[in-house]
């Protein structure tokens, strides 16, 4: 019984581990696929970047623990981008959020490499 025990515990570890791989894995290529899409968006096309913000949420939603804070800054400030439009006072205030996104950005870029070994554009410092 103990030894039964023992097997259905370690497979089931086994199992869990194989899950996060393939989470992982997943994340991995969808976010190849999201930086070769985004390297195509034309900003001054709205449904582009409205697009573009779709799939942000989706990364958002698939990241793994380490980026997710991260993903959610970039989110979060894209839909606020798309919101403002071309209004000039709103994009100019919006700039001041910045910093922020570039860190996000940094720290996606770095777990991208390492974890996915995906080369992101660099996010200027």
């Amino acid at each position: 019984m103990r030894r039964t025990s023992m097997t259905v515990a370690l497979l089931m570890a086994g199992a869990a581990s194989l899950t996060a791989c393939s989470d992982d894995a997943k994340y991995c290529a969808d976010l190849a696929g999201y930086v070769a899409a985004a390297s195509r968006v034309d900003p001054s096309k709205p449904a582009e970047y409205a697009k573009l913000v779709d799939e942000a949420k989706k990364m958002e939603s698939k990241a793994p623990e380490q980026v997710k804070a991260d993903w959610k800054v970039v989110v979060s400030f894209a839909e606020q981008a798309k919101a403002a439009g071309e209004d000039k006072l709103k994009l100019a205030a919006l700039s001041k959020r910045t910093p922020a996104l570039t860190r996000a950005g940094q720290h996606i870029a770095t777990h991208a490499k390492d974890a996915c070994k995906v080369d992101l554009p660099k996010f200027p410092s």
